[in-house]
């Protein structure tokens, strides 16, 4: 599951600090928190996950990492003066992300993995391939069914004129390689360091100025 978190280093610098700056500190940390993980979502759904993917549904990729809307429970913990710490998840877990921002092996949960053609990947919609092109809509239709007879089972359909020709749509696989592409955790972590010290300096001054002494 694809999942990021950011993380203060109260202890270190509560020590070099009096007692007023120590009480504002956790406010300023927790506020420096929650607006870095802001600016990382604001990155990567505009910037990261168009770059990996052919986007037909930006919105997805922000609602299963970034939103507490919704079915699926919250997919930001958000930090707060006692836990100074604030995370994100794919709380839907679908499309590997994780793999995608990773690389790696697929293995089929069940049977095998039917890897799209590029017909049928030409034909995805923005909420994925139609219903009628899933492999299993596919081969329970009189058009379609699955070929064993050649170098690599795959599932076929025929079309035009009496259902002469036929058109793959899908390779069947134990498991699916999986290539690196989605740099999530990398600009994560890039625009993490880029607006975390800023953020800081600006929040724990105005939490000093504004505290009640």
């Amino acid at each position: 599951m694809l999942s990021v978190d950011v993380s203060s280093n109260y202890k270190k610098l509560s020590r070099s600090l009096d007692q007023l700056g120590k009480k504002q500190l956790p406010f300023a940390f927790a506020k420096t928190l929650n607006q870095t993980m802001k600016a990382v979502a604001k990155y990567t759904v505009a910037r990261t996950y168009p770059r990996a993917f052919d986007v037909r549904n930006r919105a997805f990729f922000k609602a299963s990492m970034f939103s507490n809307s919704g079915q699926g429970g919250k997919a930001v913990r958000w930090a707060t003066k006692t836990k100074l710490r604030v995370s994100a998840r794919d709380r839907f877990d679908r499309g590997n992300l994780q793999l995608h921002a990773t690389g790696g092996t697929k293995p089929a949960r069940s049977g095998r993995i039917a890897i799209p053609s590029r017909y049928t990947k030409a034909r995805r919609k923005a909420k994925g391939v139609p219903d009628k092109l899933r492999p299993r809509a596919v081969v329970n239709t009189p058009k379609g069914f699955i070929d064993r007879g050649g170098p690599r089972d795959a599932i076929y359909q025929r079309y035009g004129r009496g259902g002469k020709q036929v058109r793959l749509l899908y390779v069947l696989h134990p498991s699916a390689k999986i290539k690196k592409r989605f740099r999530f955790y990398e600009d994560a972590e890039r625009i993490t360091r880029q607006v975390s010290p800023k953020l800081f300096t600006r929040n724990f001054a105005h939490a000093v100025k504004t505290a009640r002494r």
